[in-house]
């Protein structure tokens, strides 16, 4: 436990209730309740602030709020009741309104006094201690605005790699953006080696299960929050190739990850072998012990 004098730590959580939000901010909340006690009031912003705070309810030493929609409410708590106000994103608003701005890197913000940059958003992922490299997850995409998509290009790195890696036991799942022609072509790799778990016979607690359960997992390219809450797992991580339609920031941040030998990228020459993963991004325990340790510095912990 991280040594702060006060008993408990209250926080505050603003959400819109969007997944992905939502999974920033417990991602966060879960790394700082893994090192002291904690009490969190959640603050939704679809519903009326008098109706969810309470006159005896504590002042926050923390305010976290992920989603744009987040920002003003996150501010009048700040301004009503004080606390750290810690923003998981790039903000929509002038940074200097907050007092820590949490922002991947790939959105081509500069860390400074009020910003600490990540690796990818923040995310519920903990580096599992029982995966097998024998047992193997690909998560597919689809297009986007800056990828393209091919069915016959996508199946036949499937098959190269079901040989290169003939001990693997895989699972393949879509996603929303998977083109329904993609399951018709991809059963021709049907299996005891390779099954198909189509997105609609998953769900959270799917994807947490297999994460935890997988030494190798694979990407396809466009989707690349899944490829840093893979690097998290702890498991080895490749990417598929999937036809860019523009460069971006986000596909930039791909390629440093690749040339800094984070992942492997499936090419003609490919053997089975795969970059080591044996130091997983863990960037919610980082920004919580910065946090952590700023709170300490404060009047109130003294």
């Amino acid at each position: 436990m991280y040594p702060l004098t006060r008993k408990k730590l209250i926080i505050y959580c603003v959400t819109d209730d969007k997944p992905g939000h939502k999974s920033q901010l417990d991602g966060l909340l879960q790394a700082l309740q893994n090192q002291v006690g904690t009490l969190v009031q959640w603050v939704h912003i679809a519903s009326p602030l008098k109706g969810q705070l309470e006159e005896q309810t504590e002042k926050p030493d923390l305010i976290l709020a992920a989603g744009h929609r987040t920002h003003l409410t996150a501010l009048r708590l700040k301004w009503r009741f004080g606390g750290k106000l810690v923003v998981l994103m790039k903000p929509s608003l002038p940074a200097f309104l907050f007092d820590l701005c949490i922002i991947p890197e790939h959105d081509g913000v500069r860390s400074g006094q009020r910003v600490i940059c990540t690796q990818g958003v923040l995310n519920t992922i903990r580096p599992s201690r029982n995966s097998d490299e024998n047992v193997g997850l690909i998560l597919m995409g689809g297009p986007s605005k800056h990828h393209g998509w091919s069915d016959t290009q996508m199946v036949e790195q499937l098959r190269q790699l079901k040989l290169a890696m003939p001990k693997v036991q895989w699972t393949l799942t879509t996603s929303r953006r998977t083109p329904v022609s993609f399951l018709t072509t991809v059963n021709s790799l049907l299996d005891g080696q390779f099954k198909v778990v189509p997105v609609e016979n998953t769900n959270r607690d799917w994807l947490m299960q297999h994460y935890q359960q997988c030494g190798v997992i694979w990407v396809s390219e466009d989707s690349v929050s899944m490829v840093y809450e893979s690097l998290s797992t702890g498991a080895k991580v490749g990417v598929l190739e999937v036809p860019r339609l523009r460069q971006s920031r986000v596909s930039q941040g791909l390629d440093k990850l690749l040339t800094a030998k984070r992942l492997t990228r499936l090419n003609e020459n490919f053997d089975g072998g795969m970059v080591d993963n044996s130091l997983p991004l863990f960037e919610a325990q980082r920004i919580a012990e910065v946090l952590l340790a700023d709170l300490k510095k404060s009047e109130a912990f003294k």
